[in-house]
């Protein structure tokens, strides 16, 4: 045990870069990165983690010698790395919130707003919902686990004694934002198209019967219909999870190698 804490400069310089890119990961990452977890919670994940991947890293090519503008550029690379990995991991929250964003407008439920603890900002009832089922999703299958390994095999594919880094990355952000939007969009397509045929449906019968109240009668009919149709096509719903997953693994994967 005393071998553990009896670091060297080069032992202690290659468990500072560790822990920068854990914390990185720590900040952004879904579920434990959000506001609601205290950061001193945070800060003794991250510790944890370092300890626990450190021996495995391999450091053994850094110097204690090294220029400080070296450190400095490999400090930078490290807490980049480990925040876009944890963003890119977030993102799967992110599109469920906007599949629940653009079905809460659909249903005119927009207006009523709740405060969600996870994210510090205002959000619909359908979001939480979308969200809370994304959780639990995510928490069923491992996810936290996957993430864990995730950020584990980043420093095989990019280890701290690489010191150069590319900006290619920054390009896998605007793909990963192109795919997210078109996910969002087939998540809430089942309740658009409902609501399309609704509002057409309505629309015939405003010029049948022009007595009725078209603007009054047709949010109810709307929001049932919606409703209806969200919990019909919740087993799609999963099924789109599970696709977003392996996106989102396959980008973050991308986004590493091109560092």
């Amino acid at each position: 045990m005393e071998s553990v804490y009896n670091f060297n400069m080069t032992e202690l310089l290659a468990f500072g870069l560790v822990l920068l890119r854990m914390t990185g990961f720590v900040v952004a990452a879904p579920i434990i990165g959000t506001v609601n977890v205290q950061v001193s919670a945070k800060v003794l994940l991250a510790l944890c983690m370092t300890f626990i991947i450190f021996p495995q890293v391999g450091w053994q090519q850094l110097t204690a010698d090294i220029e400080s503008s070296a450190i400095i550029t490999l400090a930078v690379k490290e807490m980049f790395i480990g925040f876009s990995f944890g963003f890119l991991a977030r993102m799967f929250f992110q599109v469920v919130t906007m599949a629940g964003q653009i079905m809460s407008v659909s249903l005119g439920l927009s207006a009523a707003q709740l405060f969600n603890p996870s994210m510090g900002e205002t959000s619909t009832a359908l979001d939480q919902f979308y969200v809370i089922l994304a959780s639990l999703f995510f928490l069923s299958i491992n996810g936290h686990h996957l993430l864990i390994d995730g950020i584990f095999e980043t420093f095989q594919i990019v280890p701290i004694t690489k010191i150069s880094i590319s900006l290619n990355g920054l390009q896998e952000f605007g793909v990963v934002t192109q795919k997210i939007m078109a996910i969002a969009l087939k998540m809430s397509a089942p309740i658009l198209v409902a609501i399309l045929f609704m509002n057409v449906a309505i629309a015939v019968i405003g010029r049948a019967v022009p007595q009725i109240n078209i603007l009054i009668t047709s949010l109810p009919i709307n929001a049932m219909a919606g409703f209806f149709v969200m919990f019909v096509c919740l087993p799609l719903l999963i099924w789109q999870m599970t696709d977003l997953l392996n996106v989102t693994t396959a980008e973050l994967f991308k986004l590493i190698k091109s560092y």
